[in-house]
């Protein structure tokens, strides 16, 4: 049981101490490249309890580090939708460009060429299937939705995928259930107007979030 509960707890340390650095180069990245103040403190405790929260759950498995890349950058996509209202096309790119090579390492250490032929057919089913079903949603709500969560959903696609097709679609419920949930609480609690228009990205992230940890594939 120690030798099991040992390297959890290892890696959730190096999960919440990376969090540190990943929050401060979240909080830069967000005023140089797109011009958004993010809040340091509320930053930077979010990517360490992400990090933390996946870190213990993977423990030293071979995807740990695409895990906690996508947990930091789903915290930032978070944040700068939640000020702007708009999920920059440049950063959904540059997460993406990063995400590729890690999640392709993490299957090749783990199951060798098989894995990491199985984990990338997956990723970009998943990537597919996650944009095509935003974009029908985005045509069906005619203006409701950006279409900044339609490539969002090709970016959680992505990582959702590598759990099966069936993960990708519940991740992107959970989060419109989410979304559902705040805009109720909106509107009885916080008397707004039930056209009241709020950020989506953050709830479909940590919908995302919540399906991959637990269905994370160790």
């Amino acid at each position: 049981m120690i030798s099991q509960v040992g390297p959890s707890l290892v890696a959730g340390a190096v999960g919440g101490l990376g969090g540190v650095a990943a929050g401060a180069a979240a909080v830069r990245c967000a005023k140089r490249c797109f011009g958004v103040r993010l809040q340091p403190a509320l930053t930077i405790t979010a990517c360490m309890a992400t990090g933390a929260a996946l870190a213990l759950r993977v423990g030293t498995h071979a995807y740990l580090a695409p895990l906690l890349v996508f947990g930091w950058a789903s915290v930032l996509i978070a944040a700068v939708d939640l000020r702007t209202h708009l999920i920059p096309t440049r950063l959904l790119r540059a997460c993406t460009a990063v995400a590729v090579p890690l999640v392709c390492a993490a299957a090749a250490l783990d199951g060798g060429l098989a894995g990491l032929t199985r984990a990338s057919a997956a990723a970009a089913i998943g990537a597919a299937l996650g944009w095509a079903a935003m974009h029908v949603i985005w045509r069906c709500a005619r203006g409701g939705l950006g279409y900044g969560d339609v490539r969002l959903g090709g970016y959680l696609g992505l990582h959702l995928g590598l759990a099966g097709s069936t993960t990708v679609l519940t991740g992107l419920l959970a989060g419109f259930a989410i979304a559902a949930l705040v805009g109720a609480i909106g509107v009885v609690v916080l008397n707004r107007s039930t056209d009241h228009r709020f950020a989506l990205g953050p709830s479909l992230v940590i919908g995302a979030l919540a399906v991959i940890w637990w269905t994370v594939p160790v």
